[in-house]
């Protein structure tokens, strides 16, 4: 059964259905082929899958995101990372990678934050004489804070399927968020000196930080407000989701008056897109999930793995650098929609914490959107930078490099994610 699942997955995968057809088709085909699979399930499994209290937060956190970045936030957020680093040489890239960061606290996504800064520093930067391939990947990886960062769309997903608390996921990935940031600006201190481009004149000043604080202001308090909510058990995911558009609505059209209702019924579709694409994905994935549930999957991986090694830290290196090979091949939202109950499932047996294993498990699936051929965020910011696929191939394992270090790293140090959902 299994067998027929995966076999009929991947050659839909192969005539390029999409993942979500491909999954309900595969899903479709052991209904009709197995009796021990009772066809109501496609229908029942499949709504039950989207019917999630929990998940509704996912379109009203896309729709706040939105909004903040239509509402100007992108541009004052961008103005305090070059207050606080751009006078340094290549600074601008240290801009990219800090303003994905603080990004990250508005859009909950990667490829919101790769698109709203991205579009704004990266013909900056080409303009100043940075190589287009560094201007890229500096932006496309700089954006792998924003699942880790809260609030994030990937903690949610983890959350609701693996039945750990999306409150101490967000904790659990600020850590993890920062030394992605430390990590690539390491990295970056190293490329931008044999680059040949002109070097930054302007010179740090304290008052502009203040000036570009006051007027950061506003980006700042949102996560404050959702992520307090939701740790002081004032409101759930979805209700901290509602907020955050209220209160990006209040922002767009009161505060700074940018939006008007022509932008908010666009901005409205494109989240309404992308959310029933996601919920699509969703719902196959959940008779995906049924389907191997019945035929034990996990405990078939289990004993593969153990077939290996019995040694847990070896087994979760396996899985990081599974879960990236994955991600070359599959989008992330597909490979954590598909993977995260077994992943949850062999975490347990392992015995590891569910907010340290969550949390390991999103930055691997994570990776997979850097991740040639695949790789959605590099088709982002190279299509900012207007280059290829083929022309950044040979940089991008450099950056990979930081990013897996990090990721093995808190998986040998658990205390870097679960230190601060300890003091909840």
């Amino acid at each position: 059964m299994i067998l027929t699942l995966f076999g009929s997955f991947i050659v839909f995968l192969l005539l390029g259905l999409p993942v979500a057809f491909a999954t309900g088709l595969a899903s479709l085909l052991v209904v009709f082929t197995e009796p021990i699979v009772q066809e109501r399930l496609l229908i029942t499994r499949t709504f039950g899958g989207m019917d999630s209290f929990t998940l509704m937060a996912i379109p009203f956190f896309i729709l706040a995101g939105e909004v903040m970045s239509r509402s100007g936030l992108t541009l004052k957020i961008v103005d305090l990372a070059m207050a606080l680093v751009g006078h340094i040489r290549g600074g601008l890239a240290y801009v990219t990678v800090l303003a994905n960061g603080l990004m990250a606290c508005l859009s909950g996504t990667a490829a919101g934050s790769a698109a709203a800064i991205g579009s704004i520093l990266i013909p900056s930067m080409i303009r100043q004489g940075y190589n287009p391939r560094l201007a890229s990947l500096t932006n496309a990886f700089g954006s792998m804070m924003g699942p880790m960062i809260p609030p994030s769309m990937f903690m949610i997903i983890y959350g609701s399927m693996a039945g750990v608390s999306i409150g101490r996921l967000f904790l659990g990935g600020i850590i993890p968020g920062i030394l992605i940031g430390l990590a690539l600006a390491v990295l970056v201190s190293f490329l931008v000196r044999r680059e040949s481009f002109k070097v930054e004149t302007t010179k740090f000043s304290f008052r502009q930080v203040g000036i570009s604080l006051r007027d950061a202001s506003w980006a700042a308090l949102m996560p404050i407000l959702v992520v307090g909510g939701i740790l002081g058990g004032i409101t759930t995911p979805t209700e901290a989701g509602i907020i955050a558009v209220v209160y990006a609505l209040f922002y767009g059209f009161v505060i700074a008056r940018t939006l008007s209702f022509k932008a908010l019924r666009e901005l409205t579709m494109a989240a309404a897109i992308t959310s029933a694409n996601i919920m699509l994905v969703v719902g196959f994935a959940a008779v995906l999930g049924t389907i191997l549930a019945l035929g034990r999957f996990e405990q078939h991986v289990m004993d593969g793995l153990f077939a290996i090694t019995t040694e847990p830290m070896i087994i979760i290196v396996i899985l990081i650098f599974t879960l990236a090979f994955i991600g070359s091949v599959m989008d992330e939202v597909s490979t954590a929609v598909l993977f995260v109950p077994t992943l949850a499932a062999i975490g347990q047996q392992l015995g590891f914490d569910p907010v340290h294993f969550g949390v390991v498990m999103v930055l691997a699936i994570m990776t997979g959107a850097v991740n040639p051929p695949v790789g959605t965020l590099l088709f982002i910011s190279n299509a900012l930078a207007r280059l290829k696929l083929s022309d950044i191939l040979v940089q991008v394992w450099i950056f990979l490099i930081p990013i897996l270090l990090v990721n093995i790293l808190i998986a040998f140090v658990p205390e870097l994610v679960t230190f601060l959902p300890s003091l909840y």
